[in-house]
């Protein structure tokens, strides 16, 4: 049976005292392996709510709580996700990657504009930090794309995109999710025509 992505993580919390402790030292134990795409995995090592809890020892992401695949405002989901080549993507992947992790409608923000370029194309209401572990992975926009190495990052502002793996290995990225309020590519492109409408008039 497939399994996800082994991640050491540590979290500290508080005594009763208030001094710092270790709180968790394991392999996190929420993961996902796909079922239908060998090599396509996460784990999610912690996530907040609003407000963020530095008080009680809870795990949020302990074996087999509900995690959401992406957060509502105000929420973060620390994620480590590995995607394999995407030459070992069955021909039906935009089906089965979007059922598996429930982004349908994510998958509809993101092809909008992309003009199916990507199977991978998504769009969410939120802000995303994505650090490059290992390997190499491009980042495609609806006009543009970028190559990101191991320690290379980037910022993912509510934008279409998808990821594509041109290598013949696993690429591992680290994800930062911050839930953002919902606003939608043409609202924003709506605001930024009033902002320079603003602009020139000033």
């Amino acid at each position: 049976m497939a399994t996800g992505p082994r991640i050491h993580r540590v979290v500290t919390g508080h005594d009763d005292r208030g001094r710092a402790v270790i709180l968790i030292d394991d392999i996190a134990p929420n993961t996902f392996a796909s079922q239908s795409i060998p090599g396509f995995g996460a784990a999610v090592p912690w996530l907040s709510g609003q407000p963020i809890d530095h008080v009680s020892d809870h795990d949020p992401v302990g074996e087999g709580s509900p995690v959401p695949t992406f957060p509502r405002a105000g929420e973060t989901v620390f994620r480590i996700a590995e995607f394999p080549p995407d030459a070992d993507y069955p021909k039906d992947a935009p089906e089965r990657i979007f059922d598996e992790i429930d982004g349908k409608a994510e998958a509809a923000d993101g092809a909008k504009y992309s003009g199916g370029k990507h199977f991978w194309f998504h769009r969410t209401d939120s802000l995303d930090y994505a650090i490059v572990l290992e390997g190499e992975i491009t980042l495609l926009v609806d006009d543009g794309e970028a190559t990101l190495r191991a320690g290379d990052v980037a910022i993912q502002r509510a934008t279409s995109h998808a990821w594509s793996n041109r290598t013949d290995r696993i690429a591992r990225v680290a994800f930062v999710l911050i839930g953002t309020e919902p606003i939608s590519a043409d609202e924003i492109a709506a605001q930024r025509r009033d902002l320079s409408i603003a602009v020139e008039r000033a």
